[in-house]
């Protein structure tokens, strides 16, 4: 089942209602500042259009966002030639970790889907499918990336 909503719509309208005088491109970039939230957010768009699972495989989420809308990603900070660095996190210089064939939701889900390998001075960042992300103590962060994961489909360093 597809939907016929632009995520970034979605995005825009929970963050911003309908009110006049609200800067989308500002909104917009606001919750796509930094890559983790830029790949948590892109992980939602792929789920939108495949039945509400993630995607596989990093090759499937990659090719996924290599074929998605050029201006739309320039819009939330993507370079669409530069789609490898998106994968590497800002804070700490890895590469992410990704769980992948998460099982998402219309109604919402609030899965930790986007990890930091390394983290900074004893933390890592987790992205979450609700636009958030939290710093996490290494318990923490073992016990996000080893909950829901479908037993199929186990979590994968990328």
């Amino acid at each position: 089942m597809r939907t016929g909503l632009s995520p970034c719509c979605v995005l825009l309208a929970a963050l911003t209602g309908c009110g006049g005088g609200v800067d989308h491109d500002e909104a917009l970039a606001r919750v796509n500042s930094t890559n983790i939230q830029r790949l948590a957010n892109l992980y939602f768009t792929y789920q939108t259009t495949n039945e509400w699972r993630g995607p596989a495989d990093e090759a499937a989420f990659k090719g996924f966002i290599r074929s998605y809308n050029p201006q739309k990603l320039t819009r939330i900070g993507v370079d669409a030639n530069a789609i490898d660095s998106l994968f590497t996190s800002e804070r700490d210089g890895s590469p992410f970790k990704i769980r992948y064939g998460v099982k998402g939701s219309a109604m919402g889900s609030s899965e930790p889907v986007i990890f930091e390998s390394l983290g900074v001075d004893g933390s890592r960042q987790v992205g979450f499918l609700n636009m958030t992300q939290t710093l996490v103590d290494d318990a923490e962060y073992e016990s996000l990336w080893t909950r829901g994961a479908p037993a199929a489909n186990p979590p994968r360093e990328r």
